[in-house]
């Protein structure tokens, strides 16, 4: 009995040592949260995947102590996410020229590299994470070029119309926001990836619009986005990309029964399988949009990725009388209708200058031509899927095809909210009702102890 008590003691050591040290080796992390918060989102994951060569190393400088801890905890997923990616941690201390001239304070940041660029980051959250990523993507900046001096819509301006919103969206993936007026620049810049026309209210100079149709000759992308009403001098564009602008307002009968509260704004729920729609699962909201179709032998491939439902109509009368039906004698068209058109082509032949096509995808140039330009704007852009829809827009027109709609969404809020009647009840019971009866319970149970 002596030698087995030894030998079970001998044996639980070694279970305890091997125990130990498959827990070094190996871990094992499962994430029982709501929304699996503490796992990376598929957005995230696309990402990573996006930057498919070579180690991606974080490099925390911050000083020993708690906080490292902390660091380590909120970037594990990422470590988890890809064996490629390598957390160190070094002392500021220990690296002042480093610190000084990465701009790093006491509080410490994360320097993340890939491929000889580098994101310094003070907030470890899954989207600023993310989007450090993006800007590190290959292909260089892009640049994101708005077309200004005809009452566009304004990237900078934060009103409801304004663009500023989209502008920070698109800063955050790493596409940069500049502006050009053609009048002073003379010329689309050079390192223009996307040209974007929002909705101009005046018309362009007939040598402004050569300049762009000239960029979209030389393999430019082109965003285009604008709504019911004239084309103020960009009629031969469209030409030039085989569309055609058709008069009229789409409108939505069952507008009552959603509460949109107009019949000119539809809640978009079905996409047609295109690359900018793959991952898009959201509903999104239009705004007074108009409607498109092809040329036809038009040099371009176009893919329809927005159209409005069965039920809808394009509504060629005015919307501010009492009451609209269908009426086709009147120019009325029945839906579904495109009023969103994703363009491509192959490159142009060198004779019209040099090709504008970017290091990560195959010669091919792109436009999408969308009939609203409100769905864009600060007021819309929060709206549902809207956000979502115009980054995939941008994305695919710069090339990033592994990143499209790739948008973190925000953690499922952690708050208990609950009716004043709700709540009353609850302190009554927890409060009161409990602590009253454990009181009860004891005072009966030395009363009963007591007697005997």
């Amino acid at each position: 009995m002596r030698a087995s008590t030894y030998l079970t003691m001998l044996l639980i050591a070694l279970v305890a040592v091997a125990a130990g040290w498959l827990a070094q080796r190996y871990a094992v992390t499962t994430d029982w949260t709501a929304g699996n918060r503490n796992s990376l989102t598929a957005a995230s994951q696309r990402v990573i995947g996006a930057l498919d060569d070579g180690p991606i190393d974080f490099t925390a400088y911050i000083y020993p102590g708690p906080q490292r801890h902390d660091v380590r905890q909120q970037l594990a997923r990422y470590t988890r996410a890809s064996p490629r990616i390598h957390l160190h941690f070094a002392d500021p201390a220990r690296h002042p020229t480093t610190v000084r001239r990465l701009g790093i304070g006491q509080a410490g940041a994360v320097v993340v590299r890939y491929h000889g660029r580098q994101q310094t980051l003070t907030d470890y959250s899954e989207a600023s994470v993310t989007n450090a990523l993006q800007r590190l993507s290959p292909g260089g900046t892009k640049w994101i070029v708005f077309l200004t001096g005809h009452g566009e819509r304004d990237p900078g301006a934060k009103t409801t119309a304004g663009y500023s919103k989209l502008a920070a969206a698109l800063d955050n993936q790493g596409l940069k926001v500049r502006q050009v007026n053609l009048v002073k620049a003379g010329a689309i810049p050079d390192n223009t990836a996307v040209l974007v026309i929002a909705s101009p209210q005046h018309d362009l100079l007939p040598g402004e619009v050569n300049m762009i149709r000239a960029y979209v000759k030389r393999g430019g992308d082109l965003l285009w986005v604008d709504d019911p009403g004239p084309r103020y001098g960009l009629t031969p564009l469209a030409q030039d990309l085989g569309i055609h602008w058709l008069t009229g307002t789409l409108v939505y009968p069952d507008f009552r029964k959603l509460g949109t509260g107009s019949p000119a704004i539809a809640l978009v729920a079905n996409y047609p399988n295109t690359p900018i729609t793959a991952n898009l699962k959201q509903i999104t909201v239009f705004a007074f949009a108009g409607a498109l179709s092809p040329l036809a032998n038009a040099s371009w491939h176009s893919k329809a990725f927005l159209r409005s439902p069965a039920r809808s109509w394009l509504e060629t009368g005015s919307l501010d009388r009492g009451s609209i039906s269908f009426q086709p004698d009147q120019g009325d068209r029945a839906g579904p209708l495109t009023f969103g058109m994703a363009l491509s082509r192959s490159q142009p032949p060198p004779g019209n200058g040099p090709p504008r096509h970017d290091t990560d995808r195959t010669h091919q140039q792109r436009a999408v031509v969308v009939a609203d330009s409100d769905f864009m704007d600060n007021g819309h852009l929060p709206e549902l899927g809207n956000r979502t829809l115009a980054l995939a827009i941008l994305q695919w027109l710069a090339g990033r095809d592994a990143q499209i709609a790739v948008d973190v969404p925000k953690a499922p809020g952690a708050h208990l909210q609950m009716a004043p009647a709700r709540l009353s009840t609850f302190w009554w019971l927890f409060v009161v009702g409990l602590p009253g009866t454990l009181f009860g319970f004891g005072v009966a149970r030395w009363w009963w102890r007591r007697r005997r």
